[in-house]
């Protein structure tokens, strides 16, 4: 079991006592949302216009347990949805569950605010990861935020070049990188440490703004409208995962998250999703 898992399945399996037993008595239909904190981080906006056209449902949004751990808590029918990075394993599927492709957001470099420059390049990135560029112009010292090997986002990123593969590998060899075990980990590591650098899914900038900088990449913004162009290449995958039978409700969820409105927000809020160019 990873680090991840270990962190948040416990609470992944807490749920299954609070919510099903705290909740029962409720007149109105529940849907539990929790996953990756990218996805998790546009669900605001989407939930409250979905309540408004569906009165007698209620969506509660749990803090983000992760990929692995929410998988787990739909499987115990502790959540009802998990929006993942990852789509499902052979295991997983033997355990009932379906998987559908919800979209895509923009990987970006993200950076401290104090951070003077507005662009890099891939082989400045690279070099800062390796150590070879210690040093931001205002003379802060580069601070790398690196996730979990095992995570999608450090699988994206060693994707993108054999040059950011080594320079991960680097990275993770230095005593001074931070480590941010979630999405939001990494989020406020950036946010509160001076020098940091990291990529991330613009779901999680954008759904707290001014929180930290959002860099250009070799000269190419990072945006839903870019990447639907396919002027920007570097993009983080999100899943649903639901339960086979679910309620009524949640598919009524699920729906209008693949419907008109629910992506039109979503692109607002940094995803493009499937079938919308």
């Amino acid at each position: 079991m990873s680090i991840f898992e270990k962190r948040f399945v416990p609470i992944a399996l807490a749920l299954c006592l609070s919510l099903l037993g705290g909740r029962a008595a409720s007149a109105q239909e529940i849907v539990r949302v929790s996953g990756t904190g990218a996805g998790v981080a546009l669900m605001g906006p989407i939930i409250e216009a979905f309540e408004k056209e569906n009165r007698g449902v209620r969506v509660h949004l749990e803090k983000s347990l992760g990929s692995s751990a929410s998988i787990k808590a739909v499987a115990k029918n502790a959540l009802d949805l998990a929006i993942t990075s990852r789509q499902l394993k052979p295991a997983e599927s033997a355990e009932g569950l379906l998987v559908s492709e919800y979209g895509k957001s923009p990987f970006v470099v993200v950076t401290n605010l104090r951070t003077k420059e507005s662009n890099v390049s891939l082989n400045e990135v690279a070099g800062m990861f390796s150590g070879k560029i210690p040093k931001w112009s205002n003379g802060d010292y580069v601070r790398v935020v690196l996730r979990p090997n095992e995570d999608s986002d450090t699988k994206i990123l060693r994707a993108i070049s054999p040059e950011m593969d080594l320079a991960v590998t680097a990275a993770q060899a230095r005593k001074d990188m931070l480590l941010g075990i979630t999405d939001n980990d990494a989020f406020e590591s950036v946010k509160k440490t001076p020098g940091t650098i990291a990529f991330m899914a613009l779901t999680l900038p954008l759904s707290q703004p001014g929180g930290i900088k959002i860099m250009q990449l070799d000269g190419r913004q990072g945006s839903v409208t870019a990447m639907a162009r396919g002027k920007y290449p570097f993009v983080k995958p999100l899943y649903l995962v639901t339960r086979k039978g679910a309620a009524p409700a949640v598919d009524k969820f699920v729906s209008f998250l693949n419907s008109k409105k629910g992506k039109s927000i979503a692109a607002r809020h940094g995803l493009l999703t499937a079938g919308n160019k």
